[in-house]
């Protein structure tokens, strides 16, 4: 869990990955990507890094957000 404010939760994963495919094909893939979350599809971001001997590293972030006032879980009434 990332945070929340009483009504919500943020949820983020990382991933670190290596690859020898080039950046754009690496964002196709993603861009076409449909990922439920709690209430509706994961935000997904990509971060790349100097490529290397022909690998180059990235990561891959997945955001979601959970919205509900009653639940304890995100720091709400419930």
């Amino acid at each position: 869990m990332w945070g929340g404010s009483g009504d919500y939760c943020e949820y983020r994963v990382r991933i670190t990955l290596v690859t020898s495919l080039p950046p754009q094909e690496i964002r196709d893939y993603y861009g076409k990507a449909k990922i439920a979350g709690a209430q509706h599809d994961v935000m997904i971001s990509l971060y790349f890094g100097d490529p290397d001997a022909g690998q180059s590293p990235f990561i891959v972030e997945f955001i979601d957000s959970y919205r509900n006032p009653w639940s304890w879980l995100c720091g709400g009434l419930g």
